[in-house]
């Protein structure tokens, strides 16, 4: 905002001023601010000086005339004082008031120029949002914005178990400043329930996205608490369970988020996946349960969304396939719509889209999307591993129909569908869990056991944690390769590194316990997988080595039409000679000796074939026997 400002220092002409500011920006604000915060009309004086100071540079030259402090770096209580001309008593009892229950600095309206402790001669700026505010300007703190957001609703169709949850918050609401947390796995409504519950607006902050620092920590309560006087909104924190742990930092950022809701003048509420670490609170804390949105309450949001953009087939397998609350699917839903024309019916493909760009972005760093070109006519596998396949999409595909609709689902802990692929390297598992997601029209993701594993205590924990999350969207299908580093049996303690390894192996079978996605282990050794997981899972599929006929046809599948093949290729003696080899194998000999035979200008023939499966066997440690095999 462009400030009209005079130089003048005596106590009429500092009110002038003040006066021309306040005429050039809109006068609801100033007065609305005052009466919610309860401001004397000193401090609402001061408040308005402050702002004028802080944003008009050319202003610093007067303050400077003034006895006190550097008028550079804010304006003190003392410079105030002296050009308003204000009487001993008036300025006493101003000072008092501002250095202890004044919301102007309580509520982080006012701080300190130099982040020292605030008397009569610190200089005092008001925050940039501050100052915006009263200029007309609805724009988030920036800080805010990286670390959190509005929560707003326009009255969503709730379900039963919802509306009276709501109810439950309102009778919080009216009572005592409290506590109010909101338990729930990730796209259960959470936040857009505390919004509906409150009838106005609610400011989120993630306390993982704020930073380790406590610099970061303090700066985001800060915006938090200064955003809620300004706006009248209720601050909700997100992720307080992650505050638990015995660790010096954690304790003291459990500390430096208990001072602030104790010290918060009205309810504050808080989204978690788990119980709330101890807190402390003399506060009143009223924990609720939030459940997961049935199928028929996911078409209701999906419908409100997107209204006749969308058809009912749509709507029907987006309800029962995508786990996903209010918050998500309003994001998918405007990302759906904007890639598409607007004449044109979306499809599920489209919603699967809007949902995919969100997944991506949690799961940055962590797991990659990937895609097999190949088909289910390129598989070779025994009668027996395809049907358990078959059978494990059948499950995933029908899922909602027999566990929500016919009621099993109360016989199970979750909805989750986790499935073991095990067996000899190359044996295709990998590329069966691409077929699997493409059938059931997923994203596959692989986790990056690099990214996922650290040596720090409690932080693979919590990278899984983000991984599961994400997947139990219902849009992505989670692939762990080589799963035996992650899921391998638990040990006897002899040192803190089992008792930690331990740790993680726990986690992860409390948290298949619950996980409401679908997941693929992939490994090559079988026994080392921990006993506990395999009641958890919901197919363990074999993938043996193939058979001589399985491997003459691989051998077959594998030669590409396109290229020059010679009349005297012997598949069969090719699958009886290279009897080790697997699918991987076979692939990785064929593609070298169509290199041999575009090098030498020739067709591929059983001899350049021969050839390049002994340079195979010998990268793999095989020696070719006397009589042929390896």
């Amino acid at each position: 905002m462009r400030l009209r400002i005079l130089h003048k220092t005596t106590g009429a002409d500092a009110l002038e001023v003040v006066t021309a500011i306040r005429e050039q920006s809109p006068s609801e604000r100033g007065t609305q601010l005052t009466r919610s915060l309860g401001l004397t009309p000193d401090e609402e004086l001061l408040l308005w000086a402050v702002v004028a100071a802080t944003v008009d540079p050319t202003l610093s030259h007067s303050l400077a005339a003034l006895p006190g402090r550097d008028g550079r770096r804010g304006m003190s209580l003392a410079q105030f004082a002296t050009a308003f001309e204000l009487e001993p008593m008036r300025a006493r009892s101003l000072a008092l008031r501002v250095l202890g229950p004044s919301a102007l600095v309580r509520r982080h309206l006012l701080a300190s120029a130099d982040h020292e402790e605030l008397g009569i001669s610190t200089g005092l700026v008001a925050s940039e949002r501050v100052a915006a505010h009263l200029a007309g300007e609805d724009e988030l703190d920036r800080g805010l914005a990286r670390c959190g957001g509005w929560v707003t609703t326009d009255a969503p169709i709730w379900e039963p178990t919802h509306a009276e949850i709501v109810g439950r918050v309102r009778a919080a609401l009216d009572g005592a400043p409290a506590l109010v947390v909101l338990r729930g796995r990730t796209g259960a409504g959470r936040r857009t329930l505390a919004a509906s519950a409150a009838g106005r607006a609610v400011i989120a902050v993630d306390l993982d996205r704020v930073g380790g620092s406590p610099a970061g920590l303090s700066s985001a309560l800060a915006a938090i608490e200064r955003e809620t006087a300004i706006t009248g909104a209720f601050p909700m924190l997100v992720g307080l369970d992650k505050l638990a742990g015995p660790e010096p930092e954690v304790a003291a950022r459990r500390r430096e988020v208990a001072a602030f809701i104790e010290g918060h003048p009205g309810t504050v509420f808080a989204a978690t996946t788990a119980s709330t670490a101890p807190l402390g609170l003399a506060r009143i804390v009223v924990e609720l349960e939030v459940p997961s949105w049935t199928p028929l309450g996911r078409r209701r949001l999906w419908a409100a969304a997107l209204g006749s953009r969308v058809s009912e087939e749509a709507l029907a397998l987006a309800a029962g396939r995508f786990h996903v609350g209010p918050g998500e699917i309003t994001h998918a839903a405007r990302r759906a719509c904007a890639a598409r024309p607007a004449d044109a019916t979306l499809e599920i493909a489209d919603l699967a889209a809007g949902l995919g760009s969100a997944i991506d972005e949690k799961l940055a760093g962590i797991a990659r999307r990937c895609t097999t070109r190949l088909g289910w006519d390129d598989l070779v596998l025994s009668a027996e591993t395809r049907e358990q396949i078959e059978l494990f999409v059948a499950r995933a595909r029908h899922s909602c129909l027999v566990l929500e609709q016919w009621g099993m689902g109360r016989l199970l802990p979750s909805a989750g569908l986790t499935a073991l692929f095990s067996g000899p390297p190359g044996t295709g598992k990998t590329m069966v869990a691409g077929l699997v997601a493409r059938a059931l029209g997923l994203e596959l993701y692989r986790v990056d056991l690099s990214q996922v594993v650290s040596k720090w205590v409690g932080e693979t924990e919590k990278q899984l944690e983000l991984v599961f999350a994400a997947a139990e969207t219902g849009h992505a299908m989670l692939l762990f390769d080589e799963a035996d580093s992650l899921f391998a049996k638990r040990t006897d303690v002899k040192g803190a590194n089992d008792r930690y390894a331990n740790l993680e192996v726990n986690f992860l079978l409390q948290r298949l316990e619950t996980f409401n996605g679908i997941a693929i282990l992939t490994t090559n050794m079988d026994g080392s997988i921990d006993p506990a997981f395999r009641r958890r899972l919901a197919g363990h599929v074999r993938f043996p080595q193939p058979t001589a006929d399985e491997r003459a046809l691989l051998w077959e599948r594998m030669l590409p039409p396109g290229a020059p093949l010679a009349a005297d290729i012997d598949l069969d003696e090719l699958a009886d000679q290279f009897d080790a080899f697997s699918g991987a194998h076979i692939r990785n000999a064929v593609t070298t000796a169509a290199f041999m035979a575009a090098h030498g200008g020739t067709h591929i023939d059983h001899d350049t074939l021969n050839r390049a499966a002994i340079e195979e066997a010998r990268s793999i440690g095989r020696v070719i026997h006397s009589h042929g095999g390896l």
